[in-house]
């Protein structure tokens, strides 16, 4: 990249985090170290604090999502409107100085999918309570999804909390709120999650997802 950095890589998993010094470049190229581009990330500005801005593939390179935020997709890009490539990201300087600024040090979470361990995407809400199944490829131990057409949490369910269907404990990564029941539910099966109501499931409503695996899909089961 044209900014320097540095940070831990595993390339089975498809994960890295990466550190970097800010610069007074309009914009700038940072290695991600992984062998394929990411399809989410999330950066943190160490120095003053402020958002969590968030690249998602599915929402192309102009979006503007933040994890502290229930704002929908606000289509202003961090990202210089450059998608990234198997080698770098892109930031750009904006007025908030979010991604790149001289004088800050930033971090960077960057991830892409792996069959049988990971899925990043997106689905359709149908607004019922048989709600849409979603293809990962695995039983997931951990799900977060966001709407990105209207406002929404983060929403976050996992199976150390629910250890059977139907998975209603959620927590919500933008609030500091304690883990509810409230009635935004899904079921994690053998290859993916289902929607059980309208929660994060609105008729129309376009919603992005990321999901980790319990175990690997040759020998998950459904619960």
């Amino acid at each position: 990249g044209s900014i320097d950095s540095a940070g831990s890589v595993n390339t089975d998993v498809g994960f890295s985090i990466i550190s970097y010094a800010g610069t007074a470049d309009a914009s700038g190229t940072i290695a991600h170290g992984l062998s394929k581009a990411p399809e989410f990330y999330v950066i943190h500005d160490r120095t003053n604090g402020g958002q969590w801005p968030i690249y998602v593939e599915t929402e192309g390179n102009g979006n503007k999502l933040d994890w502290s935020s229930t704002a929908a997709n606000a289509g202003t890009s961090f990202w210089n409107d450059t998608s990234p490539t198997t080698s770098v990201f892109t930031v750009k300087n904006t007025s908030s100085g979010d991604v790149l600024d001289d004088g800050r040090n930033y971090i960077a979470y960057c991830f892409h999918s792996v069959d049988g361990y990971s899925k990043f995407g997106k689905y359709t809400g149908n607004g019922n309570a048989d709600g849409p199944f979603v293809y990962t490829g695995f039983r997931p131990a951990f799900v977060m999804a966001k709407r990105t057409d209207s406002t929404s949490s983060w929403q976050i369910w996992d199976d150390a909390r629910d250890i059977d269907n139907v998975t209603t404990h959620r927590l919500r990564a933008d609030l500091s709120n304690a883990e509810d029941t409230g009635g935004v539910d899904i079921d994690m099966l053998s290859n993916g999650f289902k929607l059980r109501n309208t929660g994060i499931n609105q008729d129309g409503g376009t919603y992005i997802y990321m999901a980790f695996a319990e175990q690997p899909t040759k020998y998950a089961n459904a619960r």
